[in-house]
């Protein structure tokens, strides 16, 4: 079981990253799919970063690692699904 204050930290930053994410990510859905998941992303990481870490631990030492970590794995989603996206539109 987690720590109430980190299980409260972590949901209202989720819960804000979200938010902000989806604002993000309407109005430029109409643009592009690609731009529209990167730029929600980016915003998205970074507002549940900077939330989480400081109210759970009132720090933000660990930012560059959190920014990090989370990039890498936004790279690793939108590559797949790019493929994804073209495996799909290819005829076999």
């Amino acid at each position: 079981m987690a720590d109430p204050n980190l299980a409260t930290a972590s949901a209202i930053a989720f819960a804000v990253a979200e938010i902000m994410d989806f604002a993000v990510y309407e109005p430029l859905r109409q643009r592009g799919l690609l731009l529209a998941m990167l730029a929600s992303n980016a915003v998205g990481l970074l507002v549940d970063s900077l939330l989480f870490l400081q109210l759970a631990f009132d720090s933000l030492d660990y930012l560059p690692g959190q920014i990090l970590g989370k990039t890498w794995m936004t790279l690793a989603a939108v590559t797949t699904l790019t493929l994804l996206r073209r495996t799909k539109r290819t005829p076999a």
